[in-house]
């Protein structure tokens, strides 16, 4: 809590194909980064994005994220196009084209990216304060979709918590490294916060006082 660095996650994804082309030259490939969008900054850090004219904009214009398709509609997902060489009017599944559109999520790059390029990733903890796990789902849509996984009554146990808490390092598979968790040169516990949790996993951590002491009675609120 008393750090002097921000705890920004930010990684090389070599398999990403969100940094797009046109970027350039304001935002150059070897800067762009990738990272979990809970981030913790110092204020010197929180007053670069505040301050940031020059990067947002890029991002406004060329990292949007991909407009998600409706399975369920069926056929209504199919939409006409006129074909001026056919002389014809052509069915084409929406869906498909929408795959085909540019897809990229800002959240998940711009701190990360911003930090990259205003040469400051020397002063930052390279990881997130945030636990998540992480459930690889596939559909036709999207075969390597990863999700959070939302943790249930049963997961939320004390066991479970010191479990997590007891994590010391983070490793990433795309640029061979593994980040020990240290803060102010002190090897420290990785997490001081998690997601997701359901609300009967939330009303458990709170009664059975896993994370403190609780008194029920203060969600009825004053009658």
């Amino acid at each position: 809590m008393a750090s002097s660095r921000s705890f920004v996650d930010s990684f090389l994804d070599l398999k990403d194909g969100r940094y797009h082309p046109k970027m350039a030259p304001v935002i150059p490939r070897d800067k762009w980064r990738k990272g979990s969008q809970w981030i913790s900054l110092i204020r010197s850090h929180a007053e670069v994005v505040v301050d940031d004219e020059v990067v947002l904009p890029v991002f406004k214009k060329f990292c949007k994220r991909r407009p998600a398709v409706d399975t369920s509609k069926g056929k209504l997902n199919l939409v006409s196009e006129f074909n001026p060489q056919m002389n014809a009017i052509r069915l084409t599944d929406w869906g498909i084209k929408l795959q085909k559109q540019h897809n990229c999520i800002p959240d998940e790059h711009y701190v990360p990216t911003l930090i990259a390029m205003s040469e400051l990733e020397v002063d930052i903890e390279r990881r997130t304060l945030t636990y998540t796990l992480w459930n690889q789902s596939a559909t036709k849509m999207d075969n390597k979709a990863w999700h959070p996984v939302t943790f249930n009554y049963a997961d939320a146990s004390p066991k479970r918590l010191k479990e997590i808490k007891d994590i010391n390092h983070v490793h990433y598979e795309s640029e061979a490294r593994t980040e020990w968790c240290q803060t102010n040169s002190t090897f420290v516990p990785c997490f001081l916060f998690a997601r997701k949790f359901s609300r009967g996993a939330a009303m458990r951590l709170l009664s059975e006082g896993v994370v403190g002491p609780f008194d029920a009675s203060s969600l009825l609120g004053n009658s």
